[in-house]
């Protein structure tokens, strides 16, 4: 049988398994390397649309570049970020800053512009996922990883399509107690998930990638996708949603509704992921019934747990209670940063191995650059433009269908965001104004449908949610895939909660 089938070749398969024969990329054309830098120049020499001003529309430019060359890739995801902040930065007083802002006496367009750049290096989400590198790393060094790795295959390896819903169910049961989808997926699921590929040789940034850590790492992070949406308490900015909700239009949304809203659309969601993954990102290992038995014999070999692994499930454990319990005491961000100390402290984890872990460094490099780049187009209007052109197309539409149109603008608009917190902060009081002055619009409902769109929509990009950057950083899943896997399951996701949630949620208020 071939590999494909079933699943390990002729050897048991093991983390130190060499890695298959590096293939050799075909050069990409010049042409290709530098369309990042030739749509900015297109979209800057085309004059600013009405109601934009020049320097936005300068700004839209550079931005349209950055997401250019975060999908082409001509140098690494990290540098293209940092490029794009150094550039607005450099030329900030003709792309960021307003003429009226620069006439302002006393105005520090120089001191401004730093302090936006290195904004994203002071976001709290940015650290969280951070730190969960850093606890995947505490699984790697402990041999904890590999532990409970080697115990998941010796009991649902046989088939890989049952490993999927094991990480799926497991981001499930955690949802509802985890605020924080980063803390959740990136910093409890990804270290663990991240074992798994090694026991099948498929290792990172590798052609053996596909044999079955690209399949897992998709169904990690589109489940958490799902999971995020299916509670209040799933996503932290849900609970942002809610507050604004009651605040814009004297909407209260409880705990139970909101489950009870999107349970329809989520069951579906969560049961079809890893099938959806498994079909459309398929794994070279689909069925390996001898790789059971290796893993009980490697289990029997790894002994009782050591004192390093008992010193991190006790830390981890702490994390976890901090996320789920200690919110109104300490910050998701805090927790995490306090468990890395002590990892420090305890020597589960030296510096030295924090100091050489490239992915966690690269990670908050790019997704600190990404941060106040989305929240540029906030600053410089261009989203204050965007729902404003919503609003007047909407001008004598009728309920129902300006209701679709307005949740599909609030979806595809967070291809600009690098947070769902800036999302929600920028757009879901003005979705909800503009659906406010549309005669007969269901407020309930709008409200309920923007506000559980909000974990879905963290599928669409590399840098839409919390854990998106730490899966995109994983070395499984490839740029180029990411964007078109993201582009299929948010449409997909978006169907299937347009198709049925809308329809409950109309005929139950």
């Amino acid at each position: 049988m071939s590999s494909a089938q079933t699943g390990p070749l002729s050897t048991h398969p093991s983390p130190a398994s060499p890695a298959s024969p590096a293939r050799v990329a075909p050069a990409r054309s010049l042409l290709v390397l530098l369309s990042p830098l030739i749509l900015a120049l297109l979209i800057a020499l085309v004059p600013a649309p009405a109601g934009l001003s020049q320097h936005s529309w300068y700004y839209v430019a550079i931005f349209a570049a950055v997401i250019a060359g975060l999908i082409v890739e001509p140098i690494p995801a990290a540098a293209v970020g940092l490029v794009g902040v150094v550039t607005v930065a450099a030329l900030a007083q003709l792309v960021l800053f307003a003429p009226d802002q620069l006439a302002r006496p006393g105005f520090n367009a120089t001191g401004g512009a730093i302090a936006w750049a290195l904004s994203g290096f002071s976001n709290a989400t940015v650290w969280l996922i951070f730190a969960a590198f850093i606890f995947s790393l505490g699984y790697e060094k402990t041999g904890l990883g590999r532990r409970i790795s080697l115990l998941l295959v010796s009991r649902l390896g046989g088939r890989t399509l049952t490993l999927g819903y094991a990480v799926a169910i497991a981001d499930g049961i955690l949802a509802p107690f985890t605020p924080s989808n980063t803390a959740r997926s990136g910093g409890t699921i990804f270290p663990v998930v991240k074992n798994l590929p090694g026991l099948y040789a498929s290792l990172p940034n590798d052609p053996s990638s596909r044999r079955i850590g690209g399949y897992l790492m998709w169904t990690a992070i589109a489940a958490t996708c799902v999971t995020s949406s299916m509670f209040l308490t799933g996503l932290a900015p849900n609970l942002l949603a809610v507050e604004l909700v009651r605040k814009t239009v004297q909407v209260n949304i409880t705990w139970m509704q909101w489950f009870l809203a999107f349970l329809p659309v989520g069951a579906i969601l969560l049961l079809a992921t890893p099938w959806l993954a498994y079909k459309l990102y398929p794994p070279e290992v689909r069925t390996s019934p001898e790789v059971q038995s290796w893993a009980r014999e490697e289990l029997r070999k790894l002994g009782p747990l050591t004192r390093r692994e008992c010193v991190l499930v006790a830390l981890v454990v702490a994390a976890l209670g901090l996320w789920i319990f200690g919110t109104g005491v300490m910050d998701p961000a805090t927790a995490a940063i306090l468990v890395v100390a002590l990892l420090v402290v305890t020597r589960t984890v030296s510096w030295d191995d924090i100091l050489s872990n490239k992915p966690a460094w690269n990670t908050l490099v790019w997704f600190g650059t990404l941060v106040p780049l989305a929240g540029g187009l906030v600053q410089v209007g261009v989203v204050k433009w965007l729902a404003g052109l919503l609003g007047g197309g909407l001008a004598g539409v009728p309920a129902v269908p300006a209701m679709l149109a307005l949740v599909l603008a609030f979806f595809l608009l967070h291809y600009l965001f690098a947070s769902v917190t800036a999302h929600v902060t920028a757009l879901l009081p003005v979705m909800l104004t503009v659906g406010a002055a549309i005669p007969g619009m269901p407020m309930e409902v709008l409200a309920l449908l923007l506000c559980l769109s909000l974990g879905i929509m963290g599928i669409i990009s590399p840098f839409a949610t919390g854990p998106s950057p730490i899966y995109a950083g994983s070395g499984y899943l490839p740029a180029a895939d990411y964007w078109r896997l993201g582009g299929i399951f948010g449409f997909l996701y978006l169907l299937t909660f347009l198709l049925v949630g809308v329809p409950l949620l109309l005929l139950t208020h």
